[in-house]
Parts: structure tokens; C-alpha cells; sequence
């Protein structure tokens, strides 16, 4: 009999709170309420044996790629994610150890590193240190070769036996029982099959790094100077002839143990000069060269009218005062100068082919910043930007105010009359978007026929204070699945305080510890709202 160690179930609960349950799904309240009930919910994780545990199956949806195709993304059930975050984290030192060193600067991505506040990851990325060590070695390449390669649906293909011989080998010799536990949760998760992590949750990056971590092993039988981040590789050689012999290997080593393959779109050998053109860039180094760009014709016209008005006998050091203004634009203009910079490169990233990399890098400082500029672009090219449509939909919960809102209500309302409505993965994002008071005042069907799932609709019921809506569901709570249920009972926050409590308390009481803990919940949020 196996169970989960108390001290990494509650590490698990401080990661799901603090970072959500996945990159592709919007925050979820259940996590607050299993938090509110914790000593209950965690006597019954504790109590699971993991032996005979089947997980529940995941919520899939399809997410739109910038190359027209989609991808699958899941959706964990909260108990689950618990218990998933768990396992993986007992892993993770192995697994770390088990990798290339982080001062080879070879393994670049993620770094696994966890904290007490719920991190798995070092604080960046590793993003930067791909980029510097890709110059380093085209430069000491410069007439040669790189092999740059991608795998392709790498989640998705992942064979979840080797997942386990890789603990096991990780481990060695002290991870068997975690190995099988872990092959075994990603079998039920699967259905029964043997192929597939989940995407977007963070323990699953864990367990591909785990997976490159061997393929980066087997690189290294042919050379030092390459450099990786998630399953983007580039090798460098001094001839082609040695790139072409080694992807030949490298491409039979993948499939022969685990059963994976290159894409054939994004695989290639490029001369060095063609790899610089096309592969070394920086988006912050892109925003700051474009901002300073901003910045230096702000400055040249402060120059050029200081010069209009100056006479032949003052001491003007061009270079010194030039230096001075600009100085002074940066730091007294720095927002105007973000706002008009990241509407040109907006502007620039949306023509064809779109550079969603560049956008997706623009939205998250846009929103930071709070930089409204944007909005007017967004929602006119809202549908060819549906493959960043997180990133959108944060960007505009972030910065929509009245006005905004008001200016473009026929941009919102053509939103959602659209066809991509039909598509469950953006219906549940633009959902989301709804749920933004700012949002009352654009005209939305009383009936919430834009709305696919329930689970939206009880949520977006409950923003509204729709009572109606709410009560309609006292009879036929029963019947929903569990991700609608728990939405529709979490909307009775709307109901006056002793009619939401008889109800929930009666639903609760034959549902399972999730819906035990909503009940829980909301009945200490209307007490404390009470106060």
C-alpha cells in the first residue's frame, strides 16, 4: 500500500494556489475552497492507496496553434492535480541530477529548483541563457552547420513506460515504487493507453525534462556544443556532413526508445548564416532597440529646436546635450514611449506571416504596464489572434475600463457572435473575459446562448448576481458532471445567505470532498460577508 507523504501534499497545495493548476486554463475556485477545508481534504488524499487509485479522466480541449492546427490541452480534476503536483514533486531532485549541469548552460530550460513558497522552477527560465549560448556557439561556428530540431506533439507522444525507467535509472535503485506509481497515474489518466503527459500542468515539464534529459545524454556521444530548451535542440558542427550523420542517428535513437520523431516542419540543417537570421533573436532586446528608437527621435527634435534658438556664442556640446535629453525623455516619457513602442511592434508582429512569439512577449508587458494603446488592434484582429488567446484575454481583463468598453462595443458584441464561439477552448477564455464587471454594459442574451458550458454560465451567473439562472438548477443539480456541478454550486453564492446554505448543504452532503469543501466555503464567506 502506497501513499502520498504528508510533506509533499503540502507543497502541492502552496504550488496550486500560487500558480494555478495549468498554463492553458484560467484559475479555478476550487483550489480556494479545498485550502478552506485542507485538514479533511488531505486526510482523504492521505487515505488513497496509490496502488489501486484511479485518476479521474481530464477535462480536454483543443487550443488553436499559430501554424492553423491545434492542440490538445488538459484540464486535471482538482483532486488529481493535488496528487499529481504531489508525486512529481518527491521526484525532483533525481530528476535535476539526473540532467546536464546547469554550467554546461546545455539544458537551459527550467531548471528545477523548489522552494517552500510552491516553486518548482528557478526564477527564470532559462530563455536568455539558450539565446546567449546559441550567439556563443554560431559565433564559434560561424562558417559552419547547426542542426536546429523540434519533436513533434512531444507531450502528447511521450511513452509513459520509459517515463518510469527513467525515474527508476534517476533514482537508482531508491525511486522503483514512485516509478510504477507515477506510469501507473499517467496509464489511468490516459485511458489505458501508454502515450501522453498531461499538458499544461507544471509537474509535467518535470517529468519532458526527464525524457530530454536522456536524449541529451545521447548528444553528447557526438559533441558538447549544443544547446536545448524544452525539445527546441540545435547542435553546431563545423561541416554538414557531420550535422547530416547526426540527425540520421539521433532521429533512429528517438524513435527506436521512445518512440518519438522530429517534425518534419521545424527540423532542418541551416548554414550558420541563415541560423542567425532566422533563429537569434530577443524580443526584450527588439522592444528596447524600438523604444530607444522612439526615444532618439523625441530627443533629436528637443536637439534640433535647442540649436533653432541658440546663437553663435553659446558653448553647445552636441553629444553632452544630446546624451542629457535623452536621458530625460526616457525616464519622464517612459510610458508614452512604451505605449507608442508596443504599438509598433504590434502593428509590425500581425502582418502575415503573424510573430506570436513577439505578440505574446508585447501582450504580457502591455498588460503590465497597464497600456491601453493596444485595444483598437486586438480586438480588430481578435481572430488571427486566437492562438495567443490567453495572453489576450488577460491583456484586455487587465486594462478594459468604461470608456474602452463603450467605444468598442461593436468589437465585443461581433466577439461574440462569431463562429470561433463554437470552439469549446476559446469559448471558455472569452467566457472568462466576460466575467469582467466592465463588461455590463455590453448587450449579452439574457439566455447566455454565447456561453457553451455550464460551468461558464454558472460562473458568468454569479458576476451578473443572476438568481434566476441560479435557481434553475435546484432540481437538476444532480445530473451534471462534476466540473458543471461544482460551478453551479459555487454560483449559489448569489442567493441569499439561508437559501444558499439549505441547498448546498443538502447537495454537498451526497457529493464528493470537493463539493463538501464549496459547501464549506461559501457558507464561511456569506458568514464572514455578514460581519
Amino acid at each position: 500500500m502506497v501513499k502520498l507523504k504528508e510533506n509533499y501534499l503540502e507543497w502541492a497545495l502552496k504550488h496550486l494556489k500560487k500558480y494555478s493548476h495549468s498554463d492553458f486554463y484560467p484559475r479555478i475556485f476550487e483550489f480556494a475552497a479545498i485550502s478552506h477545508n485542507w485538514q479533511k481534504v488531505k486526510e482523504f488524499i492521505m487515505s488513497i492507496d496509490l496502488d489501486n487509485y484511479h485518476p479521474k479522466s481530464p477535462i480536454i480541449n483543443l487550443a488553436p496553434k499559430s501554424n492553423g492546427i491545434f492542440r490538445v490541452a488538459h484540464q486535471l480534476d482538482p483532486i488529481d492535480s493535488i496528487i499529481y503536483t504531489a508525486l512529481v514533486r518527491e521526484l525532483c531532485e533525481p530528476i535535476e541530477s539526473y540532467r546536464i549541469p546547469e554550467p554546461k548552460k546545455i539544458a537551459c530550460s527550467y531548471r528545477i529548483k523548489p522552494d517552500v513558497g510552491g516553486s518548482f522552477f528557478a526564477s527564470e527560465t532559462g530563455w536568455d541563457v539558450f539565446m546567449s549560448r546559441s550567439d556563443e556557439l554560431a559565433k564559434k561556428y560561424k562558417s559552419g552547420y547547426v542542426i536546429v530540431a523540434d519533436i513533434t506533439d512531444f507531450y502528447n507522444q511521450i511513452y509513459t513506460h520509459r517515463i518510469g525507467n527513467l525515474i527508476e535509472e534517476a533514482g537508482k535503485g531508491t525511486l522503483d515504487k514512485q516509478a510504477k506509481i507515477m506510469e501507473d497515474f499517467l496509464f489511468g489518466l490516459n485511458k489505458e493507453t501508454s502515450r501522453g503527459i498531461p499538458v499544461g500542468p507544471a509537474p509535467s515539464i518535470i517529468l519532458a525534462e526527464l525524457i530530454m534529459a536522456d536524449i541529451d545524454n545521447k548528444i553528447l556521444t557526438y559533441t558538447n556544443d549544443f544547446v536545448r530548451y524544452v525539445d527546441d535542440i540545435r547542435i553546431f558542427f563545423a561541416n554538414r556532413e557531420d550535422a547530416v550523420f547526426v540527425l540520421h542517428e539521433l532521429t533512429q535513437h528517438l524513435y527506436s526508445y521512445h518512440r518519438l520523431v522530429f517534425s518534419g516542419e521545424k527540423t532542418n540543417v541551416h548554414p550558420m548564416k541563415i541560423f542567425r537570421k532566422e533563429f537569434l533573436r530577443n524580443e526584450e532586446q527588439e522592444e528596447t532597440a524600438a523604444m530607444m528608437a522612439r526615444a532618439d527621435e523625441i530627443a533629436s527634435a528637443r536637439i534640433d529646436e535647442l540649436l533653432h534658438y541658440a546663437t553663435p556664442y553659446d558653448i553647445f556640446d552636441y553629444d553632452e546635450e544630446y546624451e542629457k535629453v535623452l536621458a530625460e525623455v526616457v525616464n519622464d516619457e517612459k510610458i508614452q514611449l512604451l505605449s507608442d513602442t508596443y504599438n509598433e511592434l504590434f502593428e509590425k508582429s500581425i502582418s502575415d506571416p503573424i510573430d506570436f512569439i513577439l505578440i505574446r512577449h508585447i501582450l504580457r508587458k502591455a498588460k503590465k504596464y497597464r497600456i491601453r494603446k493596444l485595444v483598437p488592434l486586438v480586438l480588430g484582429n481578435f481572430e488571427r489572434l486566437l492562438p495567443a488567446i490567453r495572453e489576450v484575454v488577460i491583456y484586455l481583463n487587465a486594462v478594459i475600463d468604461d470608456e474602452i468598453v463603450s467605444l468598442h462595443k461593436k468589437k465585443f458584441n461581433t466577439i461574440l457572435s462569431s463562429y470561433y464561439m463554437k470552439m469549446p477552448f476559446v469559448n471558455l477564455w472569452i467566457s472568462y473575459l466576460l466575467r469582467n464587471q466592465r463588461l455590463s454594459i455590453a448587450s449579452l442574451p439574457l439566455n447566455y446562448e454565447n456561453i457553451l458550458s455550464i460551468r461558464g454560465k454558472a460562473l458568468l451567473a454569479l458576476k451578473r448576481q443572476d438568481t434566476t439562472w441560479v435557481r434553475g438548477f435546484r432540481d437538476s443539480i444532480d445530473v451534471l458532471g462534476p466540473w458543471d456541478r461544482r460551478a453551479v454550486l459555487y454560483s449559489s453564492l448569489a442567493l441569499p445567505s439561508d437559501e444558499m446554505t439549505h441547498w448546498i448543504t443538502a447537495t454537498a452532503s451526497s457529493g464528493d470532498i470537493v463539493d463538501k469543501s464549496i459547501s464549506s466555503y461559501l457558507v464561511s464567506k456569506k458568514k464572514s460577508h455578514k460581519k
